[in-house]
This record gives C-alpha cells, structure tokens and sequence, in this order.
C-alpha cells in the first residue's frame, strides 16, 4: 500500500474504453509531438468542465506527454539552470526526487511551511535566502501538489494566492501540480485550481502578462481515471516559448495515437465524466473512511484528508528513539519484514521528524485495508522484546539481495523510490 494509484472505479474506466475501441486510420500516423487536435479539445473541455469551470481555455494552451512525470520533468529542464532550486512544500511527493533530478541538475529543495507561523510568502522567501546564502544559486520555481501528497490535504485559497504573489512578483515558476484535483471526496472542501486564480490576476495588483510567464499546472489521467497504466500527463500554461520548447522536447515523450484517440472520445461524454467522477468520489470517501474509522477505532493519530489516496499517520509513539534510524527500523524489520505489508516512510517524503507513514489506500479493498490496520496495531502495541519474536514474512536473506541489486544498478534512485 505504497503506490499512489486509483483502482477503485477502474472496471468503470475499462468498460468504457472497450466500447471505443473503433479509430480511424490517422491514429497510426505521426501527429503533433504536444498532443492530437481531438485530444487537446477532449482535455481543454474536461478542465473548463470540472476544475477551471469558468476559464476560457485554448487547446494550444495543453501539451500532452507520456506521464506527469515526464510533463514535470521538461518542464523542469526547460527553466533551470544546473544547481538551481526547486523548492517544494514538504512533506511531499517521494519520486518528485527522482523526477527533477534524473535528467537535470536541478535541486529539489523541501520547505515546511507552517499555517501557524508567517504568511506562506515570508516563509518562502526565507527559504530562498538560506537556499541563497548556502549554495549561491536561486531558487526558480516553487512546485505544489494540491491537493496534497503525502498528507491528502487541500491548499486555502489565502495559501495559495499567497504562493502565486510570491512567485511571480520574484520572477519565480510557479508549478500547480493538480493530477488529484478531480478526486476530492470531502463535500464540503472548496478547491481552487490555480490557473482559476491566476486569471485574477488584477484583482490581486499582479501583472497579467507575468502570471502569464511563471504559472504552470499539470494534471492527468493516472489518479482521478484510474488509468496509470495508459501514460497521459498534461501540462497547461499560457507561456507561449514553454510551449514552443516542450513542443522539441516532447517529441520522446508522446502518447500513442490510439490511446489518445479512445480518451479523448471518453472525456467527450460529459455525461459519462458527471457520472463517472460522482462515483469515483464516492468510492475513495468510503475507502478513507473504512481506513479513518479503523485508525480512529485503534487510537492511532492521522491528518484528515479531503482527497487524493493518501492517509498521513502518526506512528511517533512506535519508535523505539526519535531518530530517521529508528523509523527505517521500524518500517523494514517490523511493517515489510515482520507484518508484511509495504507503506511509505516519512523520510522518503522529507517529513519534518521520524515516525510519520503515507498509506495509499484506493488500491485495495475494503478487507485488505482493514487487514493492514490490524497487523498494525497488534505489532506497534507489542514491546520490543515481543516484536522480535514475531515470525517473518520475508526472509532477512531476500532483502539483502534486493538491496544489493538496487544499489548495483545505476539507473535506480539512492534511495528506495516510492509512487
């Protein structure tokens, strides 16, 4: 329960597909690198539907790649400069390590903010000077994912104009990482997309043709569509030389014609999308809330979510010390080894302290989620002592050996990588 995908209404996404499975010859020929004219139309439609209701979007606004990762990735090397900061509000998203760095010499760098202390930009900019004064470069874009992964969270609008303003008054990108914004359950949450208040622009005494430059959101089909597994990631901004750059990059990182061709006749139904995302919400609230009143029922500490597939978890009080070793213990001899079941540490999210794990819970059933909160709880309320002499799920001897072969293969992340 690692990896952050949507399985949930995935025979839904399927029986849709099947029944568009008719194309026309031009889906086996080459087409433009960003992303068909019926495609870009299909998402433009999609967004002035749901999350930018009221936004008058153009298709050349969209490029189409292969993933969000790849999306954030050129993005990523179309604006920096080696050694140059990324700043992102942590905990966060573990690859976006590897997704920045992989191909640039970007720096990711994560920044706590806190709702308690300064307003967001005075924290950021604070962070942009230690960044400074530690290393001589700049930070040149700030990257948000809302709602939020790891914690499931949603961004105030105050926060996030609060961001914008700070970003595009210093010439900083402001990245909108949106891929779950189509999957908040929570009724009575209010989501902003930041391309929606990007185009108030004036209201806010910001220079339109600036905002223009620095605001970039990315979304896609792997979350909300349970559709991982098909490679769409979308970019949107009104930056015409991003464009036009991604448009050369983009060329290794096109989505096939048949793929785009199917999605796009799917999201062409709004009626299927209206029903479709009603029934996706209400299965990832029923899931939380399975895995939330478990947590609850036990006494275990988490930050309510209002959407994504995440569920943040306080395990503090399981470490043996309050020290990054001690939850590396606990998360390999005692969760993999000893209960066997897989979530993500909080260090692979650069969470402020130890003892913090991400459950991603839309990949499972009902019983498995209640499963995991049992082997949980009966293994972190034993003592040490006891702990040790739970029988192990995966030999000691398995693990060496997949360590050994990561750490021999060079194309893997330093750390264990996880979606």
């Amino acid at each position: 329960m690692s990896i952050a995908e949507n399985r949930l209404t995935v025979d839904l996404i399927k029986d849709k597909l099947q029944s568009k499975l008719s194309f026309p010859d031009s889906v086996f020929f080459y087409d433009n690198a960003a992303g068909s004219a019926k495609m870009k139309a299909a998402l433009v439609g999609l967004l002035q539907h749901t999350f930018m209701k009221g936004l008058k979007l153009h298709p050349d606004n969209v490029t189409v790649s292969s993933g969000c990762g790849a999306v954030i990735s050129n993005l990523i090397y179309c604006v920096t400069q080696p050694g140059e900061g990324i700043a992102i509000p942590a905990p966060y998203y573990p690859a976006f390590d590897f997704d920045l760095t992989c191909k640039n010499d970007a720096v990711p760098v994560a920044v706590h903010l806190s709702a308690s202390d300064q307003p967001y930009d005075q924290q950021l900019q604070t962070a942009s000077g230690d960044y400074l004064q530690r290393t001589g470069k700049r930070l040149v874009a700030l990257l948000v994912t809302n709602p939020d992964n790891p914690t499931g969270t949603v961004y105030s609008e105050q926060h996030l104009l609060q961001m914008l303003k700070w970003c595009v008054q210093n010439k900083i990108h402001m990245i909108s990482d949106e891929i779950y914004a189509n999957s908040i359950f929570k009724p009575d949450c209010q989501f902003t997309s930041m391309a929606v208040l990007a185009s108030r622009a004036e209201e806010h005494g910001l220079d339109p043709e600036d905002v223009k430059s620095y605001v970039h959101v990315t979304f896609g089909l792997s979350k909300d569509w349970c559709a991982s597994g098909l490679r769409v990631g979308c970019l949107w901004t009104l930056n015409a030389r991003l464009q036009a750059a991604l448009q050369n990059v983009n060329a290794f990182y096109g989505v096939s014609g048949i793929a785009q061709h199917m999605i796009a006749e799917m999201l062409e139904d709004l009626s299927f999308v209206d029903k479709y995302l009603k029934e996706n919400k209400r299965r990832l609230g029923s899931a939380y809330g399975t895995l939330a009143g478990a947590l609850t029922k036990a006494g275990i500490k988490f930050t309510p979510a209002a959407g994504s597939v995440f569920c943040w978890v306080d395990l503090r009080s399981a470490l043996s010390q309050p020290t990054w070793k001690a939850e590396r213990q606990l998360w390999e001899e005692g969760f993999v080894q000893r209960c066997g079941f897989i979530i993500t540490p909080g260090q692979a999210s650069h969470a402020s302290e130890p003892g913090f794990f991400r459950i991603c819970y839309a990949i499972v059933d009902r019983e498995t989620i209640l499963q995991l909160v049992q082997r949980l709880v009966g293994f972190i309320t034993k003592s040490d002592a006891e702990r040790q002499q739970v029988p192990l799920w995966i030999n000691k001897a398995s693990m060496q050996k997949a360590k050994q072969e990561i750490e021999a293969d060079p194309t893997q992340p330093a750390k264990p990588a996880f979606e």
